[in-house]
C-alpha cells in the first residue's frame, strides 16, 4: 500500500502557532507531528509516502528530504493553490502505484490500529474504508450512518459496517432522533480508481462530493469504528491537550528515550538541568537543554520547550520563550 499525508493546510485555527510553521510540523513533546505520522506508516510496512504540501512547504521538504533518513521514500505533491481535501489526492494521481491508498489528515492524534484498518479494507473488499469514531455531541460534525450487519454476515470484521449515508451537521434534536454518534475520524483507505473520473487542478471535497458519489455509484464503502483514542489537534487548546494526554498515558505515544518520568506524569529530558529545589507538578514536560532554577515552579499542564531558562513561578496562562502553558 501507499500512504498519502494531506499536510497542505494553513492551520488558521492554530494561529499564532502556525505563523512561522506549517501545522503538521508543530512539535508533540519536541518531535514534529509529521515525524510521528511517518513512523506510524513505517511500523506497518508502508514505506512509499506521498505528501501533499502547500503552506510553508519548504520547511517540510527541507526536514524530511527524500525520506531516506526516516527509512521511507517520500515524494511531494505541491498545491500551487488550495484544492480542498480530495483535490489534493487527484493532484497526486500520477504517483499512484495502483495499490490501495492509506490517507491521513495531518492533524489527527489517534492510537488507531492501522493493521486492523487495513485488514478490514481487505476483508470487506471495499472501494473505500473510512475510520469512524463515536462522539458524545455530534452537532459539530457530519454524521455517518451505518447499516446493521445480521449475524449470517459474521465474516465482516466486528468493527466494520457498510456506510448507508452521510448526514450534514444535525441539530441536537435531529441527532437524538437519528440515534447516530459515528463521525468521520480522518483516516481512510481508498482504491485509487475512485479518482479516475474527476478533473485535475480543480477543488474537490471528500465530504461534499467524493464520498457521496461513491454511495450514489453503489460502490462498497465501509465504516471502520475505532473506539480508542482520537483527538483533532486543530486548536491551541486541543494541541496542548494532546500532549498532556500523552504525558498521562491516555494516548499511547512512546515518549522518546531521551526523557524520563521522574514522578507520575512529570517527564524531564535527560539533557535538561533541574535544580533540586525546583517544584514540578504533573502532568508537565521539561524539554531538552532547558534549565530550571531553585525558584522555578512548574504547575500542572505546562510544556517547557527546549533550551528554556526558568527561575521563577510559571503559572498557567503565562508564556515564556520556548514554553507552552495552559
Amino acid at each position: 500500500m501507499q500512504a498519502v499525508i494531506i499536510a497542505g493546510g494553513k492551520g488558521t485555527r492554530l494561529a499564532p502557532l502556525t505563523y512561522r510553521s506549517p501545522k503538521p510540523m508543530l512539535p508533540l513533546l519536541e518531535q514534529p507531528f509529521l515525524v510521528w505520522l511517518v513512523e506510524r506508516c513505517r511500523a506497518v510496512g508502508i514505506t512509499d509516502i506521498l505528501m501533499n504540501i502547500q503552506y510553508q512547504a519548504s520547511q517540510i521538504q527541507n526536514y524530511f528530504g527524500d525520506g531516506q533518513a526516516f527509512g521511507v521514500r517520500i515524494r511531494y505533491i505541491i498545491e500551487e493553490t488550495p484544492l480542498d481535501t480530495a483535490g489534493a489526492m487527484k493532484l497526486a494521481e500520477p504517483y499512484f502505484s495502483g495499490a490501495p491508498l492509506v490517507v491521513f489528515n495531518a492533524d489527527i492524534l489517534t492510537d488507531l490500529d492501522l493493521k486492523a484498518l487495513i485488514q478490514a479494507h481487505v476483508d470487506t473488499q471495499a472501494d473505500a474504508t473510512l475510520t469512524l469514531t463515536r462522539v458524545a455531541d455530534p452537532t459539530a460534525f457530519g454524521l455517518v450512518e451505518l447499516a446493521n450487519i445480521p449475524d449470517p454476515e459474521a465474516s465482516w470484521p466486528a468493527a466494520a459496517k457498510p456506510i448507508l449515508a452521510f448526514r450534514e451537521k444535525p441539530t441536537a434534536e435531529e441527532a437524538a432522533r437519528l440515534g447516530i454518534d459515528t463521525v468521520n475520524a480522518g483516516t481512510y483507505i481508498l482504491n485509487p480508481t475512485i479518482f479516475r473520473d474527476y478533473a485535475a487542478h480543480e477543488p474537490l471535497s471528500f465530504e461534499r462530493r467524493v464520498f457521496p458519489d461513491l454511495l450514489s455509484q453503489k460502490l462498497r464503502v465501509t465504516g471502520f469504528i475505532w473506539d480508542g483514542y482520537w483527538l483533532d489537534l486543530g486548536t491551541p487548546a486541543k494541541y496542548l491537550q494532546g500532549q498532556l494526554d500523552i504525558l498521562t498515558g491516555q494516548m499511547p505515544f512512546g515518549l522518546h528515550a531521551e526523557a524520563d518520568e521522574v514522578q507520575p506524569s512529570v517527564w524531564i529530558s535527560r539533557s535538561a538541568q533541574v535544580h533540586e529545589s525546583a517544584s514540578l507538578e504533573g502532568p508537565c514536560y521539561v524539554g531538552s537543554g532547558a534549565a530550571l532554577g531553585a525558584k522555578a515552579q512548574i504547575l500542572a499542564g505546562t510544556i517547557v520547550g527546549a533550551h528554556s531558562l526558568i527561575d521563577r513561578p510559571l503559572h498557567p496562562g503565562h508564556y515564556a520563550p520556548g514554553t507552552l502553558a495552559v
